[in-house]
Formats: C-alpha cells, structure tokens, sequence
C-alpha cells in the first residue's frame, strides 16, 4: 500500500510539472492556515476579518468542514486565516494568488481589508492579483470568510443538485510570483490536418497593464511530451501580433502526432517573455492536435468513424476527505475510471487541474459542464449572470486541454419550459464565442416525441446543442417498462435525425431501487445490449463510477455518509462484481476462443466490438497466464491492428496446457479485458 501511494504521488508531481504555472517561482500555500466555524453567522458582523480569527484551530488544505464530526451538517460560514512573509525585494514583482476552488461563496480580506469577492460559483479556479497591494518586508495576513449555504444566488441553485455540498478551500492554494511584465495566461488553439498530420498552432498570451509591447519578444519552445521520443520540434524567438491585450503568434509544424484516447501525444510549449534582452516571465501548458467532427449523425475522430463508451466519476465520493482531496486520491479515483474502460466521460461540476491533465495523458474524452442541475432551477436574472459567468470562466480555464471536447450547459432542468429554454440558449451561445473551436450540448430528461406524451411535439432543448444527449433510465427512475426502451429511443431518434445520439447516463440507483449489485448488473447487461443494437446510439456514459456522497435525505445513511449505492465500486474506491461487468461490456476486444492447435502453441481468436465502443485497435498486447490473472512477468504478444467486426488470430506459447486467463492490455497500460478459459 505504502509503495502504491509513493507511486501515486510521484505521478501526480509528474502530472503537475505539465500546468500552465510551471517554471514560475510558485508556491503551494496549503500548510500554514488556522479555521474558525461560524455557527452563528456573526464573523462579518463582528469583523473577524480585521484580528486573530477567535477559537481557531490549524488546518491544511484542502479542507472542507463538512467531514469534520461536529460540523458535518453545517452550511454557512467558515473562516480561514494565513500568515504571508513577503520579502521586500517583491516590490516590482507580479504576485498572484490561485485559488483551486471555493465552494461556493468568498470574501477575501488582505490586512483586514477586502480585496476581491468569489459569488456563487464553487468549482471553478480564480486568481487575484496582489501587486501594489501588500506590505513589503513585512508580515500580511490573509483572511477569507467562506459560505456554503443552500442560497439562491449560486450555481447549483439552493439544493437543487445531487452530490454533496461541502464548503470550505477544497482545493489548492498557489501564490505565483514572476517580474514584469508578467502574462495573465497562456491559451492555445491547436488544429489538425488530417490528411498529412500537419499541425496549425495561435498562441495567445494576455497582458493587464502593459506600457510598451514593442519592446515585448516571445521565445517559444515546443517539445513532444507523453510520447515516445522527447523531441524538440519549434524553437524560435519572435515579435508577436497583437489583439488588443493579447500577444498573438502562428505556427506552422509540418509533422505531428495526432492525440488519441489510446495513444494521448502532447505537445509542451514553452515561452519565455523577452523585454528588452531580459527574460520577465516564463509560462508554459500542454496541448494535443485532434480532430472531432460530427458528420450525418456520426463521430469521427481523426478521419475515423468511432463510438465511445465511458463512466462518470462524482468527486467528492469518499467520506475521508469529500471534497478537500489530495492528488493521491484524485488519481486514484482516475485510475479506476480507466480501470473500467472508459474512454468518455462527463463531468457535472468543474475539476481539479489534475483531472483533465490526467485525462489528457491517459486518454479520455470529456463534456464538461457548469453544474446548472435540477427542474427547481430557475432562469431569472441573478442565475443567469452567474451561469454565463461560470460558463467563460469554465472554459477559459480549461481552454487547452485537448481531453475536452465539449461544454455542456447543464442537466436535467426543465428543458421544454420557455424560461429555461432561453436560459440553455444563451449558454450555449456563450460557450460558442468563447470557444468557437469545441461542440456544446444540453443533457436533457424531457426528450419525448409526438409518439408519447406530447400529442403536439415540443422540441427539447439538448435540439439547441451540436449532438443529444439523453439520460436514459427504464426500468427504475422512468414510469416505462424496460420493454418499451428500444421504441422509445427510436421515436427521440426519429424526432432529431440529423444529431448525433449519446446517453449521458445510465444505471441503478440504490437505495431508490432494491435489488442490489445482482439488479446492477442485469440492468447493466439489458441496457448495453438495446444501445448496441441501434446504429444511432453513438456512445453511453454510465453512472456512477463509485457510490457518490449526496446532501439529499432519505437515505439509510447519516450526516457525511448520506450517499447514492449508484457505482460499480463502493465509495471508497472497493470494486463489487458490477465492476468487472463494466469493465468486459466496454472493452474495444472481444476474446472469443482458445484454441491447441499443435503441442506447446495456443491461437487465440480476437474480434474488433461492433457494439460500444466501437474503434481501430491499435498497439494492443495479449498475455497468457495462470489462474492468478498476473499478467507482469508474462510474455506480451502483439495484437495486430483490428477493425470493428474484424477477427485476427494471436499465437502463444501454451504453457498451461491450452488453459489459462487472456489478459489484454492498452497502449497506456490499462487492462482491457481478462477472461478465464479453465
């Protein structure tokens, strides 16, 4: 265990050397801190912010107080508190601090004075800016009140959603310092040939307050990164165009390496801001070439017609940390989402950095979403300013990881009401001026057609987004019989032909619906089996990864143990049988048969899935081993290239007299399929 966790930690190290901060003088702020519970709502009245919090006690970050005994069910307001020695010789310097999330609502006070504001918006990464603010040479205290009510002016709106709602800094503080003129941020737009696997690069850099840009350079590195080599492929130092306050470079690389789910290639780009003939700055971020098009109603991926199958992960899940987790189990929680096959995946509410770098190093494409949830959620004018908000901010800080493919809009909200309706509408138009280079999309519940409830068809909102997304759940939380999801599907399909069809969830949810891990499993076996038979459906997401923790009551469970039995794995990350269902039912393989041809040589028959997923396999390895399943110290032998429906033969050494388990591995070292043939 020890030896796993040492792993895990380098990783994320690893991981974390790939973020748009890198090579700047950053400091993790996550030791240090003092909280003060405010029970009684009196910490701003009584100016806690000016002194010494009262009855503070030390903490790290992250930290949420809702996993804390005596404060599992308080939703208000928590106080944090840091000493910052700033060094004199900081006067001329850029410093900012990075907050990795707030949930949901912050007051930030430097000095006893207020110096920004977070409103309504727990997710996502924001930055101040303290330059000219501090004491140099001197001791400054920062302060931050935090609220975590079930208040109306946040999204989600009141407890309209369905994970938990702990507060507190759930995730990391950085404090970034570089010289002047210093970027506010590095975005890059990366776009793909197909054809000759030419790549077009628009770097932008942006600037607040910038005197003389003239005088500005741009030194750019770019060097292959999570690949097999570690070439440098651009190295150049340059004048920039300028728009505005951005610095604008196009590149030209004749000959890349597109980015795929099972081969993830980056690109790093370094650049070094040149004023005069002194480095001021240096900022950097990863970024993958890749082409998705949506074309009659089908997914391409780099010229090739695929289908995708995946699983949500809802973070927050274990009781030990909620949502103050470290990157050990931020990682661990990916790992077993690739340990499930999945290749997509949505995610409700915005994540740790962590977690798309993750998905971009490991292959796994991802609809991002402002977490817009529930049918109480209404469209006035405060959710809309702060919907659309967190909607640019979302995406500009995730602007150039190539695992997002899409910005989702929201789930389940009343999609056929006018009010919301506008509501999705413009999210949607925000997310295409911001990012004109990513689909967007509305999962919707209230997808029907003239065939059942509504005589007099309603277009759904998701029609307003580049593809449908549906959550689909016969059989339990839908008043259908299970029977009647294949027509039903089809009469939707029928009434938008021309989209692009997903599931955006599918499962059981205890204690909801009785039955246990069995029931979970026939539901899971029936409802792969009716979306791979409809050529339409494009790929299924299923829900959920593990047991997710959940505010809601009428659970069995209390205080931070209230949780939806919705995952293949506990929540605490323990596999049930379900898992290794998932797992087979996902697989881009299909092992069939085991065969003796001659003394000492097995043959093994591989299919390429026809059903979800749906993709070429390529650099697949197949391994023969006893009754264990310990795949490590055996003989890999190569699979050749399978197309869906294709079937190849694998020779092997037979050394378990034409027994033993076929394990095949992906690319990126993640087991595929394991079958048993004693």
């Amino acid at each position: 265990m020890k030896n796993r966790i040492k792993k895990i930690l380098i990783a994320a190290i690893w991981l974390l050397s790939g973020t748009v901060y890198a090579q700047r003088d950053t400091t993790l702020l996550n030791t240090g801190w003092v909280f003060s519970i405010d029970k009684k709502g009196e910490g701003v009245r009584n100016n806690w912010f000016a002194g010494a919090l009262p009855n503070a006690r030390s903490v790290q970050l992250p930290h949420t107080w809702n996993i804390e005994a005596e404060n599992e069910n308080h939703y208000g307001w928590g106080w944090y508190q840091r000493k910052l020695e700033i060094p004199a010789n900081w006067k001329n310097k850029n410093v900012v601090l990075r907050f990795g999330a707030i949930n949901h609502s912050s007051f930030i006070y430097l000095n006893g004075e207020k110096v920004g504001e977070h409103i309504g918006d727990g997710f996502n990464a924001f930055t101040l800016n303290f330059t000219g603010k501090l004491k140099y040479g001197k001791e400054n205290i920062l302060t931050i009140a935090v609220n975590n009510d079930y208040g109306r002016n946040k999204v989600p709106f009141g407890s309209s959603f369905d994970w938990p709602n702990d507060g507190g800094l759930i995730r990391k503080v950085m404090l970034i310092v570089s010289n002047r003129p210093a970027a506010d941020y590095i975005r890059v737009t990366p776009v793909l040939n197909v054809k000759n696997h030419e790549g077009k690069l628009n770097i932008k850099l942006g600037f607040t307050g910038l005197k003389d840009s003239n005088q500005l350079q741009l030194a750019i590195t770019i060097t292959e990164e999570n690949q097999q080599t570690n070439q440098t492929i651009y190295e150049r130092t340059q004048k920039p165009g300028w728009q505005k306050n951005e610095a604008v470079v196009d590149i030209l690389l004749p000959k890349i390496n597109p980015w795929h789910f099972d081969r993830p290639d980056l690109y790093r780009i370094d650049v070094r801001v040149v004023a005069g003939k002194k480095t001021s700055d240096h900022i950097s971020t990863t970024t993958g070439f890749r082409e998705i098009v949506f074309a009659g109603g089908k997914t391409w991926l780099n010229g090739e017609y695929i289908r995708l199958m995946g699983v949500e992960w809802t973070a927050g899940s274990n009781a030990d940390f909620g949502f103050a987790e470290t990157d050990s189990v931020i990682l661990s929680q990916c790992q077993l989402m690739k340990a499930v096959n999945a290749i997509f995946t949505r995610q409700h509410f915005q994540q740790d950095e962590l977690f798309y770098d993750f998905c971009d190093r490991k292959g796994i494409l991802i609809q991002q979403e402002v977490p817009l949830w529930g049918p109480e959620t209404p469209a006035n004018d405060t959710i809309r300013h702060i919907a659309l908000q967190q909607m640019e901010r979302m995406i500009l800080n995730n602007y150039n990881h190539p695992s997002i493919f899409s910005w989702g809009t929201g789930n389940e909200l009343r999609g056929r009401d006018p009010d919301i309706k506008k509501l999705i509408t413009d999210l949607i138009a925000k997310a295409r001026a911001t990012d004109p280079f990513r689909y967007t999309a509305y999962v919707s519940n209230t997808l029907t057609s003239s065939f059942y409830n509504h005589p007099r068809f309603i277009p759904d909102a998701a029609n307003d987004g580049d593809y449908i997304m549906m959550n689909e759940y016969g059989g339990s939380w839908w008043d259908i019989p299970s029977g009647q999801i294949h027509a039903y599907l089809d009469s939707v399909h029928l009434s938008y032909p021309d989209k692009p069809f997903f599931i955006s969830e599918f499962g059981l949810c205890e204690p909801n619906f009785k039955g246990g891990d069995p029931r979970r499993i026939e539901d899971l076996i029936y409802h792969m089996a009716v979306y791979e038979s409809k050529p339409y459906v494009e790929g299924a997401i299923y829900f959920d990864l593990t047991d997710y923790r959940t505010h809601y009551p009428g659970t069995p469970d209390k205080n931070k143990y209230r949780r939806r039995i919705h995952g293949v794995y506990d929540m605490y990350g323990q596999p049930k049988p379900s898992m290794k269902v998932l797992r087979e039912l996902s697989s881009p393989v299909e092992i069939q048969s085991v065969h003796q041809w001659k003394k000492g040589k097995l043959t093994v028959a591989v299919y390429g899935s026809l059903g979800l997923p749906q993709h070429t396999v390529k650099g697949y390895k197949l391994y023969v081993t006893d009754s264990t399943g310990d795949y490590t110290k055996s003989k890999a032998y190569e699979i050749p290239d399978l197309k869906p429906g294709e079937r190849k033969y694998v020779e092997t050494d037979d050394l378990l007299n034409g027994k033993g388990i076929i394990t095949v591995v992906r690319p990126t070292g993640f087991v595929v399929s394991q079958k048993s043939f004693y």
